[in-house]
């Protein structure tokens, strides 16, 4: 049997996700790019779904189909294995086919671009400046004043800021709550330090571009000297190629850092202050027992160690653009999770202790909270936030604006979420 001349010898499906779905009587597996290269969904017949689990860049398609037959799969006509790895590869689904090619343009793209666009610009927020700052104004109106229900200030100068990532029509208010709390303490910082959950990036690792970010508000300079520091150290790990970058691409698309700086743009107006963007893979591996403790990772903790030496040399203020638990069907959970459930209190009981943790500066604490649960709220700001209690050495702080926010059209699911303001 033989494919398309362009594919690759032995092609390997990239990270998809995956529904199931009902079309005109027949079954079908839904799937879509989470980077969102392409933005057309794939439709595969689900008895095409063991030669899908085949494709993981071991075997050839001759191996595929033996593997998918030995595995109990319906015989299929030659012709359309080839019709799915060429739609595949057309749509940039393939690990080690034209998305190769194409990554390699759309980062050289990126990168000769004057800074990184906003990506969610008129979908999840107005592009127009003065649409903009009135929408925004409108969730921190109750709080401009200190007007509203805030817990007390912490005495102390404000080392760092726990922002959500989720869009700020569903997280609006917490959005202006906090940021409203500090905002007479941001005009005299001269770095910012964002670490926002990278959806899309392995881990642990560190993500840096040296692209600035652009916000309808205007551009937020990258600072390139402390990016080009940082590079050089993570780029000694011999765990990962090319450690600092290369998952740069998911700067383009990645909403978390975005949202927060939309906020922070806001805040600042005008002013001289450079950002240092960090996306960060996930720490799930660490979760696991035996797993090796995240501080002994000599990369990150040397990367940490000159944030904390800058942070020590120039007013510094870390971000930790992060949500908390995601939990329901929406996310892959079994039970159902209506409003008045006791599930839905259990899981702010438990996001209550992570805030107190993140409040006292504990991310031993924090982390071991998660970790006693097998992270079964599926904490999604676990990273940025760890590395911020890491770099800001903060030692106590306040949270506020917690909400659980509807996660599907039933509301059994939903993304918590609130503030936190560390010194």
């Amino acid at each position: 049997m033989t494919s398309g001349s362009n594919l690759p010898e032995r092609p390997q499906l990239r990270p998809v996700e995956v529904s199931r779905i009902s079309r005109e009587g027949s079954d079908f597996f839904l799937l879509k790019d989470p980077r969102q290269l392409s933005d057309q969904p794939l439709l595969v017949p689900v008895p095409l779904a063991p030669y899908l689990q085949n494709i993981d860049g071991t075997n050839t398609v001759e191996e595929i189909v033996e593997a998918a037959l030995s595995a109990g799969g319906q015989p299929v006509p030659p012709e359309i294995i080839d019709d799915l790895l060429n739609r595949l590869d057309d749509m940039l689904l393939l690990e080690n086919g034209a998305f190769v090619g194409e990554m390699q343009r759309r980062l050289a793209e990126y990168r000769d671009a004057p800074s990184r666009k906003p990506a969610l610009a008129e979908q999840a927020y107005p592009e127009n400046v003065d649409d903009l700052r009135g929408y925004l104004d409108g969730f921190a109106f109750p709080y401009m004043n200190a007007g509203g229900e805030l817990r007390d200030s912490v005495a102390g100068d404000l080392k760092a800021v726990i922002s959500p990532h989720i869009d700020f029509e569903r997280g609006g208010d917490s959005y202006g709550m906090i940021w409203e709390q500090v905002r007479g303490q941001l005009q005299d910082v001269e770095l910012f330090v964002v670490f926002g959950t990278d959806h899309n990036g392995d881990g642990p690792r560190l993500t840096l571009t040296n692209q600035n970010y652009e916000t309808p508000l205007g551009v937020l300079e990258t600072d390139m000297g402390l990016v080009d520091e940082l590079a050089r150290i993570l780029a000694t790990d011999d765990g990962i190629d090319d450690h600092p970058f290369v998952d740069e691409m998911n700067h383009v698309n990645e909403h978390s850092i975005e949202l927060a700086t939309v906020w922070l743009h806001r805040m600042l107006g005008r002013s001289n202050a450079k950002m240092l963007p960090v996306l960060c893979g996930s720490m799930g591996r660490s979760l696991i027992d035996g797993s090796p403790d995240l501080d002994d990772h000599p990369q990150i903790n040397a990367a940490i160690q000159v944030l904390k030496r800058v942070a020590s040399e120039r007013r510094t203020v870390f971000i930790a653009a992060a949500d908390l638990a995601h939990v329901g069907p929406a996310f892959g959970d079994p039970e159902l999770i209506p409003t008045e459930s006791k599930h839905r209190k259990r899981v702010q009981n438990a996001d209550e202790n992570l805030l107190e943790a993140i409040t006292s500066g504990d991310r031993k604490q924090f982390f071991d909270l998660i970790k006693s649960e097998a992270d079964q709220n599926k904490i999604c700001g676990l990273a940025p936030i760890y590395m911020t209690l890491w770099a800001s050495d903060a030692t106590s702080g306040n949270w506020n604006g917690y909400q659980q926010c509807q996660a599907d059209e039933a509301n059994t699911s939903f993304v918590s979420i609130a503030g936190a303001a560390l010194y």
